[in-house]
């Protein structure tokens, strides 16, 4: 061996490569923390950014579910005698709607329809209508193979869920309510009528007096109306087109009684 590798200067060096041990030094170590603590940083960001991203296409999505249900509403409230359809479809809703009914993958929302679990009302017992806003299959099949309508309520229930549930009833009854208060108002008219001819009108009278007014039932339709022979009691109401009837006896002996 040399005298050169046997040297103070190089046994020192020789000995401090040894005592290195493999370890990193502090400078190297403290980037691998630094690297560490940003990718961790960097990756609730992300879970948090992902999360954000998808609360705001489930809050648009039950948005659009939403209107898609406000457009069914209002499908309903424009019918007359003639477009009654107890049938509530997308394409229905969509002429009503600035919403495609389309869902983010492209495929039409999902409508689902279950008949109502409360007690028969004005003839009938009314739907609800679930909305699917969501190309999920899982929900998708969810809401299909719900069995009653408390089942379609609940799975809206959820603000997390993009799906909005119609009740029927609303636009049913406010038809109802909206015909029996414009019949209510010619009811006025014929006592009027009465008071100031101490008798009812008779056909062509009435006629001409609710002509005047331009009072129609919620569907556009004339209120039927009947007078006895001598004109001391008569009969106003009108039929929806699902059949239920109801209607105002008029008469002197009492004020008007509805009747159905």
């Amino acid at each position: 061996m040399s005298s050169r590798s046997n040297s103070p200067t190089n046994r020192g060096a020789l000995a401090h490569l040894a005592g290195q041990g493999g370890a990193f030094s502090p400078f190297m170590f403290g980037m691998i923390m630094g690297v560490t603590v940003f990718s961790a940083l960097s990756m609730q960001y992300a879970k948090k950014a992902l999360a954000d991203y998808q609360t705001r296409q489930t809050e648009r999505a039950r948005a659009n579910a939403q209107d898609i249900a406000s457009a069914m509403d209002f499908a309903i409230a424009t019918e007359t005698r003639d477009t009654y359809n107890d049938t509530y479809s997308l394409d229905r809703a969509r002429q009503y709607s600035e919403s495609t009914g389309k869902t983010r993958g492209d495929a039409d929302f999902q409508v689902t329809t279950r008949q109502g679990d409360g007690d028969e009302q004005f003839g009938r017992r009314d739907d609800k209508v679930a909305i699917t806003a969501s190309d999920d299959a899982l929900l998708r099949g969810q809401v299909a193979r719900s069995s009653n309508a408390t089942e379609l309520t609940n799975l809206s229930a959820s603000s997390t869920t993009p799906v909005a549930v119609y009740d029927t009833s609303v636009a049913r009854d406010r038809q109802i309510r909206t015909s029996a208060a414009r019949m209510s108002q010619i009811a006025e008219q014929l006592y009027a009528y009465y008071a100031a001819n101490l008798k009812f009108p008779d056909s062509n009278a009435y006629d001409s007096l609710v002509s005047h007014f331009g009072l129609r039932d919620a569907w556009g339709e004339d209120f039927e109306y009947s007078v006895a022979p001598d004109q001391q009691s008569a009969q106003i109401g009108f039929t929806t087109p699902w059949n239920y009837h109801q209607e105002l006896n008029l008469s002197l002996k009492g004020g008007p009684e509805s009747s159905q």
